[in-house]
């Protein structure tokens, strides 16, 4: 059903980033940059004291940049008087970024730069481990990197902070390296999943299983991705030889880890449990999703398949 996205979709943010070299704290890198297209150019060291930068990376092809680009102009607008400074830098050439901004007139009405051969680019966005754009980074008056993130995704609520002197950037950093802990696994899950499929397609049940068990351990308790990975076992039509077993494991796996109380969760058990020829308990299963479940829509859909389970039709 629509709720049980394919794991590599629900987990395709996590793609693509490497380890961080740099962390909250460290002293701001100095923006090497080829022109400045829109406003005064910016010197971080003159700053220091005195001004909160928002150093944000984007490009005129990035469609969520163009997004935040209204959003950091009234950030920019909200915090001028309190020493913030929002400056957008683009990898992209001059002839790119120029008409760009001038189109967007006073819809992007903070200072716009081109940067110098990825310059700044590596020194923020490589240091700090992140790999796509939107991203931003504040640099406070100290003169150091205190959080880095989707300009969208908390950004206002940490500048806040820092002008009010309230921001903690310890356990800013804290959160930050649990981050990176959460992408590696999530991008390892990814990897792992992808090769079981491939495996699970070739018809190799032994190899197949052996990357299950590590997309298991991979798991640990969290009980989306158990849910994510028994629901594509059992429904994904790239499989052709499905380790129904293996599935029912996982299933129970993701019961545990939520608590039995996720109306999902309990909705791919049960059909873990049909698909192993247990009908009695498979059905009890369905009715604890139907009475989890919230959504009118989903809990109509739960009831269907329920009434499939105790039909002892098959499902698909």
């Amino acid at each position: 059903m629509s709720t049980k996205k394919l794991l590599s979709v629900a987990l395709a943010l996590a793609g693509g980033l490497s380890a961080f070299a740099a962390k909250l704290g460290d002293p701001a890198p100095a923006l090497t940059l080829a022109k400045t297209v829109k406003g005064e150019a910016v010197d971080l060291a003159a700053g220091k004291g005195k001004q909160t930068y928002v150093v944000e990376f984007w490009a005129t092809w990035c469609g969520p940049c163009k997004t935040s680009i209204p959003h950091l102009t009234d950030l920019q607008k909200k915090f001028k008087d309190k020493g913030v400074t929002v400056i957008g830098i683009s990898d992209e050439t001059e002839d790119k970024v120029a008409p760009f901004v001038a189109k967007m007139a006073e819809k992007m009405d903070y200072v716009v730069a081109v940067d110098d051969a990825r310059k700044t680019f590596k020194s923020y966005m490589g240091a700090y481990g992140q790999g796509g754009i939107p991203t931003a980074f504040v640099v406070n008056t100290d003169g150091q990197v205190a959080w880095v993130g989707h300009p969208m995704g908390g950004l206002d609520e940490a500048i806040e902070k820092i002008v009010a002197g309230k921001f903690d950037i310890a356990a800013a950093q804290v959160e930050f390296a649990e981050r990176e802990v959460k992408q590696k696994r999530m991008g390892e899950l990814n990897a792992s999943f992808g090769k079981y499929l491939q495996l699970a397609a070739s018809g190799d049940a032994e190899k197949s299983a052996e990357v299950g068990q590590k997309l298991l351990e991979l798991a640990g308790k969290d009980s989306m991705i158990l849910n994510a990975i028994a629901w594509n076992i059992l429904t994904n039509p790239q499989i052709k030889n499905r380790d129904l077993p293996f599935a029912l494991k996982v299933a129970t796996a993701a019961v545990d880890a939520s608590g039995g109380k996720e109306a999902a969760v309990l909705d791919t058990y049960a059909r873990a449990l049909y698909d192993n020829g247990k009908k009695a308990e498979a059905v009890e299963a369905q009715k604890k999703a139907v009475g989890l479940a919230k959504e009118e829509q989903t809990k109509a859909d739960m009831k269907k398949t329920l009434e499939k389970y105790e039909a002892g039709e098959p499902v698909k």
